[in-house]
């Protein structure tokens, strides 16, 4: 079995479709998921993070797990 100039240019044609087709599908993956974050409306121009891990803490009034994030409640021990 030898190897040609014409199987050796068909396989990095291949190849090469290939990966395209990964960094395409990545990108658009990527899009859809800018698009997600930007549609729930919770940009108030700060220059936090959109995504990653948060530290949650147990709000001692009304146990629930928060971000450190003042909430509605009166008594929030995180507001102001």
């Amino acid at each position: 079995m030898l190897f040609s100039l014409p199987k050796i240019l068909a396989l990095i044609g291949v190849i090469g479709g290939v990966w395209y087709g990964f960094r395409l599908l990545e990108a658009y993956r990527s899009s859809r998921q800018d698009v997600a974050d930007d549609s729930t409306g919770n940009d108030t121009g700060s220059t936090h993070k959109k995504s990653g891990p948060l530290d949650l803490e147990e709000c001692r009034v009304c146990h629930a797990w928060v971000a450190g994030e003042a909430c509605s409640r009166a008594a929030c021990p995180y507001s102001g």
